[in-house]
């Protein structure tokens, strides 16, 4: 016998309708509420990397703060991988992958537990709310 909980009966997204971090770390899920529908999933973003603490902004064999790359051409900036839960909101009826491009909307937020059930789950009772008023 399942156990219905009060915060299950609101017309809100709630963490019971999100499944556990441990899920999003192999696989993506998708959910709806209303004509929201919804994707989150987990992705992997560059960012610029930050500068070394120790690295100056010129040294003597490099008075201009360069580095040497290759023929002689400006190096590549320094870049950092980072992962993180990609949420994706469309309008319904449709399934993600019958959806056009232009009309999902992503928003990438840290990878932990806290922001999953937090900032993320604000996020998409805002989104529900915005699609249910229209």
């Amino acid at each position: 016998m399942d156990i219905i909980k009060p915060e299950m009966l609101t017309g809100e997204i709630t963490r019971w309708d999100i499944l556990p971090l441990s899920f999003l770390k192999k696989s993506a899920y998708t959910g709806s509420k209303g004509s929201l529908r919804y994707r989150i999933e987990k992705a992997t973003v560059e960012i610029p990397a930050e500068p070394a603490a120790d690295a100056s902004a010129g040294t003597s064999a490099d008075p201009q703060g360069q580095a040497a790359a290759g023929e002689g051409g400006p190096a590549e900036p320094p870049v950092q991988e980072i992962t993180v839960l990609r949420v994706s909101t469309w309008n319904g009826p449709n399934a993600f992958d019958l959806t056009p491009p232009e009309e999902i909307r992503q928003k990438d937020f840290d990878f932990s537990e806290d922001v999953l059930y937090g900032e993320l789950l604000s996020y998409l009772n805002e989104q529900h709310k915005t699609t249910s008023s229209t």
